[in-house]
This record gives structure tokens, C-alpha cells and sequence, in this order.
């Protein structure tokens, strides 16, 4: 069979499954080609302890309940372990339970929340003013700071974003320190925050939750503040100082002490990974009833923990960049300092962003062609010239991060982000280009590179892309006909019409 023959049966077998379990996927499990409406955080703990060789149980004290929050789905990641959900209380606990436990054990939990959109249902307070604490110099101390948290405030709101303001421990200030004197844990700090609203007559509480806010984020559980006024509760971030709305955090109950306990080991540690999602009502349900029925679900990205995932969701974006660079190249006819080192770029200028990026990646390779020259005139071989140029690009990047940091610029910090090894290869080559060839052809080179990078950054940073081929990983299989398509074209280029174009005019 002929090589074409091949590649037309290759290439429509691939379109055929890729678009096949595309379609699937959309019509019978619910999926959406664009992000959905509703926001789903998957929360996931790792419960990790050593067990006392013997029977061990581990409590995991669940959110508070909340009639405006679902649970979309639960999923509990430890098959030696008996899993069952109880009420203590009015408090909701995952339990585990093993008889025979051994050396360092490791449970995972991961539940997926999202908000239907009714307003919180929570008990105001009574109409008896808050209890006063605070007595003696701190009740004074209190005063101050209440008094300067009320000037130029119209409103509970913000003289309680004052006081949080003016009690922060950077301050210095003299009656915060006396406040703050024996506060050692943040849910402390944050009891003498509504101690101190609490003269004022304002109720207050802390609560403990988690933040849901970024992506691919690592959390633990922290101290916020609640402050009723206008007839309702307001959620407030002591660290940004604005009220954080409900929908971006998740609360656990007052009366909770303790988020896990071990029972039978000893040295335990709980790590919380948050993760955000845009799914449609359709893409809910499959979470909540198919979800753990379906086998494409069961044995697909879906399944790994919220860490690989979010691994997963940069790889999966690879492709659309070798995608970009291929159509550049091989229809196009851009240049390039090597194959996929656009590739590489472009990944990187996802954490610099895309300005800050270009100007790194020129002052780098600017000063190590100028290093490389002069290591050209010792004859040196391959293997420790290669060498030479890596420490000296560490050099330029201990330099650019010393310096920026020197003078307030935080954003030189984000060199540390581009390939060492990467750039080593990109200045030998291009220095070695530069001998062979003259630079006329590095510029060509390398403003090749940089605007595939670029191209391949803008098209790589698209949202509605990004839930694409994160939720339709099928869809790599059409990227990958597409590329072998363009692999069997061997026509002229866009760039070439133009060498050719007065041969057509002869003809003519």
C-alpha cells in the first residue's frame, strides 16, 4: 500500500474516533463545547499519618451546611479504607475506618461544590448588643482604635474594614501590639478584631474556611470575619481588606476545633488542593448520577487527582502550540532557531506574560551571544563551551533577579521561569549561525522564533480553548490528522509565491 494511501486511511480513522467521542461525550454525558454558567470547586485533602500498627480512624469534619452550596459529588480515594458519613452534632463527618493499619498511610478526599445562587439563610443575631470582653488597658486600647476606625466610615461595613486596616501587626502601632500581645493563632487575631467591634455594638464572629479563588491552587483552611449589618451577614478577607462574596469561600462550622482526627497514628498532616471548573447543568448531573458509571469517565483525565489534573490541563495545551508552530513552518515558512523551542517560549511566557517575556528573552540571549563570542576566540569543544555558556546564563539570571529585586522590580523575578538549558542550546546555536551564516539570518532566526512563540502564547492563553481540549482530550487525535495532513503536503509555501512569482510573469 502506497504511503498516501496510508496516510488518508490514518488520517480518517482519526477523525473519525476523535469527532466520534466528541460527539458522544456532548450529546449522551452532558458535555459543553463552551464554558459553562456555574462555577464548580473540586476540593481535594490528602490525609497523610503514621499508623500505630492497628486499627485506625480518621475524622474529616465536612463544610457547614448551607442551602445556597450543592455537592455535586463525592469521591472517596482509599480502597483499604471503610468510608461513612455521619452527623455529630449538627456536624458533618467523613469517617474512615481500618483494622490493620501499617506504616505511613495516606487517605484522599475530594468533593466538588457550587453555589445555586439563593442567598445565605443564617440565623441573625439577637438584638441584645454583643458581649464587651475587653477590660482594663485593652478595652482602652480598643477604644482608640475603634475611634480612629470611625472617621470618615458611613456604615458598620467600613468602620469594621478600618479596624481590620488598623489593626494589622506591620504597623507597629502601640495599643495594637497590646491587643495582639498574646495572639499567636490567626483565629486569635481575628476574635480580637470583634472584640474590639464588639464596643461599638457591632456583631462579629470569626469562621474558618477555605478560600475558593485561582486556579491550579494549593489552600489551607484560615480565619475570616463575619460582620452583620444591614440585616445581613458580610463576609470580609483581613487580607485584602474588601467584603469577599460567599460564593468564593467555603465555611466550616463555628463550634469546630479540629478539621482532622487521628485515631491509632500519629504525625498527621492534611494538605488541601482547590481547583475551579466551568460546567453547564448538563455537565452536573454527569458528576452527580454517570459520573461513576460511565468507563470513558472512569479511565480518562477525570479520574486522576486534582494535582495531576491540573498538570494535565498545561500538558494538553502543548499540542495546540507544536499545531501552530507546524502550519508556521511548514505552510507559512517562518523560520525558526530549532523545531519546537517556540514551543517552549511560548510556555513560558504563559507565567511571565507575553511583554515582560520578550524583553527577558532578549537581554538574555543578547549578553550570552556577546559571552559566546568571546569564548568562540579559545577553541574550546563542544561539550564544555555548552557548559560555559549554561553557567553563564545563570550568571545573567542571578544578575537580572539580584538587580530587579534592588530596585522594586518584581517582575525581573520572572527570568527564573525560562528553560536554562533551553536558552544554553538557543545561543550556541544561534552563535554558531551567526559564524556560518552572518546575522542576518539570527535575525531572521530569532524573530521567527519569537513571533511563532508569541502566535502560539495568544492562541495557547484562550479560555473557551483551554475547557476545550481539558474536557475533549479527544479532540488531540484530530490535531494530530491535522498535522499529519500538513506533514504530506509538499507544495510552496506562502512566503515562497512571492521567489517565484516573476517566473509566472515570464510564462505570461
Amino acid at each position: 500500500m502506497k504511503a498516501r494511501s496510508q496516510i488518508f486511511i490514518l488520517v480518517s480513522l482519526l477523525l473519525i474516533v476523535g469527532i466520534g467521542l466528541t460527539i458522544y461525550k456532548c450529546y449522551a454525558l452532558g458535555f459543553m463545547f463552551t464554558p459553562g454558567e456555574e462555577t464548580v470547586w473540586q476540593v481535594q485533602a490528602r490525609m497523610q499519618f503514621d499508623a500505630e500498627d492497628g486499627p485506625a480512624k480518621v475524622s474529616l469534619v465536612m463544610p457547614a451546611n448551607d442551602k445556597s452550596r450543592r455537592t455535586v459529588f463525592r469521591e472517596k480515594l482509599s480502597d483499604d479504607y471503610e468510608c461513612v458519613f455521619v452527623n455529630e452534632d449538627n456536624i458533618r463527618k467523613a469517617v474512615w475506618t481500618r483494622d490493620d493499619a501499617q506504616g505511613m498511610q495516606v487517605i484522599y478526599f475530594r468533593a466538588d461544590f457550587y453555589r445555586l445562587g439563593s442567598p445565605i439563610e443564617e440565623m441573625s443575631p439577637t438584638n441584645e448588643p454583643p458581649q464587651d470582653v475587653l477590660q482594663g488597658p485593652h478595652r482602652l486600647a480598643g477604644e482608640d482604635i475603634l475611634m480612629r476606625g470611625r472617621q470618615a466610615a458611613t456604615s458598620k461595613l467600613e468602620i469594621a474594614l478600618n479596624v481590620l486596616g488598623l489593626m494589622d501587626k506591620e504597623r507597629k502601632d502601640p495599643h495594637v501590639n497590646m491587643l495582639l500581645e498574646d495572639v499567636q493563632y490567626r483565629s486569635e487575631y481575628m476574635q480580637q478584631v470583634a472584640n474590639v467591634l464588639a464596643i461599638d455594638g457591632i456583631h462579629s464572629k470569626a469562621v474558618r474556611g477555605l478560600r475558593l479563588q485561582g486556579k491550579y491552587t494549593q489552600r489551607s483552611i484560615t480565619t475570616f470575619i463575619q460582620v452583620y449589618t444591614e440585616d445581613k451577614w458580610v463576609l470580609l478577607d483581613p487580607d485584602a481588606l474588601v467584603e469577599l462574596p460567599f460564593s468564593e469561600a467555603l465555611l466550616w462550622p463555628d463550634d469546630t476545633h479540629g478539621l482532622m482526627d487521628v485515631y491509632g497514628g500519629m504525625n498527621s498532616t492534611i494538605a488541601l488542593s482547590v481547583s475551579s471548573v466551568q460546567k453547564s447543568a448538563g455537565q452536573l448531573a454527569v458528576d452527580a448520577g454517570q459520573l461513576g458509571s460511565s468507563k470513558l469517565i472512569d479511565f480518562s483525565i477525570y479520574s486522576l487527582p486534582i494535582q495531576d489534573q491540573n498538570t494535565f490541563k498545561l500538558l494538553l495545551l502543548i499540542p495546540i502550540g507544536a499545531l501552530v508552530v507546524v502550519i508556521l513552518r511548514n505552510l507559512v515558512g517562518i523560520r525558526t532557531s530549532g523545531t519546537f523551542m517556540p514551543i517552549l517560549i511560548a510556555l513560558t511566557f504563559m507565567q511571565t506574560k507575553l511583554l515582560m517575556g520578550l524583553l527577558l528573552f532578549l537581554v538574555v540571549v543578547s549578553v550570552g551571544l556577546v559571552m559566546r563570542s568571546y569564548l568562540s576566540h579559545l577553541n574550546l569543544l563542544l561539550v564544555p563551551r555548552i557548559a560555559s555558556v549554561l553557567v553563564f546564563v545563570i550568571i545573567i539570571f542571578a544578575a537580572i533577579g539580584i538587580t530587579s529585586h534592588k530596585f522594586g522590580w518584581h517582575s525581573g523575578h520572572a527570568v527564573l521561569f525560562f528553560p536554562m538549558i533551553i536558552l544554553s542550546w538557543t545561543i550556541e546555536r544561534m552563535s554558531v549561525l551567526w559564524e556560518e551564516e552572518g546575522p542576518h539570518e539570527v535575525l531572521i532566526q530569532g524573530g521567527g522564533s519569537l513571533f511563532t512563540a508569541s502566535l502560539a502564547y495568544l492562541v495557547m492563553i484562550s479560555p473557551n480553548l483551554e475547557h476545550l481540549i481539558f474536557n475533549f482530550p479527544e479532540l488531540l487525535l484530530v490535531l494530530l490528522a491535522i498535522i499529519i495532513m500538513i506533514g504530506s503536503y509538499s507544495g510552496f509555501r506562502l512566503l515562497e509565491l512571492g521567489r517565484f512569482e516573476p517566473m509566472t510573469r515570464g510564462d505570461e
